[in-house]
């Protein structure tokens, strides 16, 4: 890993966050590293299985960028293998539940407000 700048994340806040990503990836036969750090902006290459993996974007974004951006320091997460919009990603993030602590770079529209309560649904009506 390169670090360009000291005013960043900490080796040690990285290191945990990847402690907690990379048995997860493992579990799947894939691996990520993180090749740069450069004002705050962290970049990271993914192996193994992960490289051919029709899902990466979903990974990238629900588990990979969302768990780095929760580091101090860390102002953007990317990755050179992921071929998806910031807007995309941040959708990804949201649906998957990672909104909660996830910073989006772009507003997202959300589909009802908050006090909006769920519609009943009947099982008559379906034949």
């Amino acid at each position: 890993m390169t670090t360009a700048s000291s005013s960043g994340p900490s080796e040690e806040d990285l290191q945990e966050a990847l402690a907690y990503i990379r048995p997860l990836l493992k579990g799947h036969s894939g691996d990520l590293t993180i090749a740069s750090v450069e004002d705050g902006v962290i970049t990271v290459d993914f192996h193994n299985a992960c490289q051919s993996c029709p899902a990466i974007s979903v990974t990238f974004a629900g588990l990979v960028r969302s768990r780095l951006l929760q580091v101090d320091g860390v102002k953007d997460v990317r990755s050179g293998q992921v071929h998806a919009s910031r807007r995309a990603l941040d959708r990804i993030a949201a649906t998957l539940g990672s909104s909660s602590h996830y910073r989006p770079s772009l507003p997202l529209r959300s589909k009802q407000t908050p006090d909006c309560q769920p519609l009943a649904t009947s099982d008559t009506g379906r034949r």
